[in-house]
């Protein structure tokens, strides 16, 4: 069918996104949606518009019109509103336009690029996620033995790195918006916290912060502060990316500092 009557149709539905997953037989090839405004020229703007109003009034009949409900103040005591006739109702009806079906049509959400994350549980009740970037080719690893090693000198530590990349399922028709990631990523979060208890989290980065910190926490607004996440019930001390760390190496100190306090505060 038309591309237009198909939209009109899905978003008087309630469907927000739809595609076929096989092609039936004997049924016409699907073919792409030339939208009619691609035209500049005035008499072109003009036959579009009469034709998308024409499928606007065809269809209208099918979608719900919006409604403004009056108010009905009450009238006389309470015994003569319990024997009034109730008040009819006013509805006025705003009719929809084409420019207001054009306007569902082009909204689409914003995706974002898939992204990896490196994981660590060195401790049973320490887990470390940290933004990758595997473009630099910086010895994050060494510098994370370092880091564990002066903090936890006295216990039996496996530094394995396991690789988590986002979208986890590899689909051409998964949404990937950042709510997706973020709900995504905060569930495998409350997985792992009910598998192997998490005691302490750190998130360094931004893709480590800003996709399992709450939607109101900004990551450059987080950084050497403790968080703490409602659905895990755990504190999360949000740090640089071990990257950022060997880029910068002045901002060590400040790392130790905030690494150092929040431990001592989850004991």
């Amino acid at each position: 069918m038309n591309e237009l009557h198909r939209q009109i149709y899905l978003s008087a539905l309630g469907v927000d996104t739809y595609m076929p997953r096989m092609h039936l037989p004997y049924a016409p090839v699907s073919i792409m949606c030339e939208l009619p405004l691609a035209s500049t020229e005035p008499e072109s703007i003009a036959k579009a518009d009469l034709h998308i109003e024409s499928i606007v009034s065809s269809v209208q009949p099918q979608l719900q019109a919006k409604a403004i409900v009056a108010d009905v103040s009450p009238v006389g005591s309470l015994i003569g509103n319990i024997f009034d006739a109730p008040k009819a109702v006013k509805v006025i009806a705003q009719p929809i336009t084409a420019a207001d079906i054009l306007a569902q049509l082009d909204t689409k959400p914003l995706t974002i690029e898939p992204f990896s994350l490196s994981i660590w549980r060195p401790i049973d009740w320490v887990m470390i996620i940290d933004s990758r970037n595997t473009k630099l080719a910086l010895p994050t690893e060494i510098l994370l033995n370092n880091v564990l090693r002066s903090l936890f000198s006295n216990q039996a530590l496996k530094p394995q790195e396991e690789v988590l990349r986002w979208p986890m399922i590899e689909n051409s028709f998964t949404k990937r918006t950042a709510a997706d990631a973020r709900v995504e990523l905060q569930t495998w979060l409350s997985v792992q916290h009910e598998i192997r208890p998490i005691r302490y989290l750190l998130l360094m980065g931004p893709n480590a912060a800003t996709y399992l910190l709450p939607e109101t926490a900004m990551y450059s607004d987080s950084v050497y502060k403790a968080v703490p996440l409602v659905d895990v019930a755990v504190t999360a001390l949000i740090l640089p990316s071990l990257n950022e760390l060997l880029q910068k190496p002045a901002t060590k100190k400040y790392f130790y500092a905030a690494l150092s306090a929040y431990l001592a505060l989850q004991k």
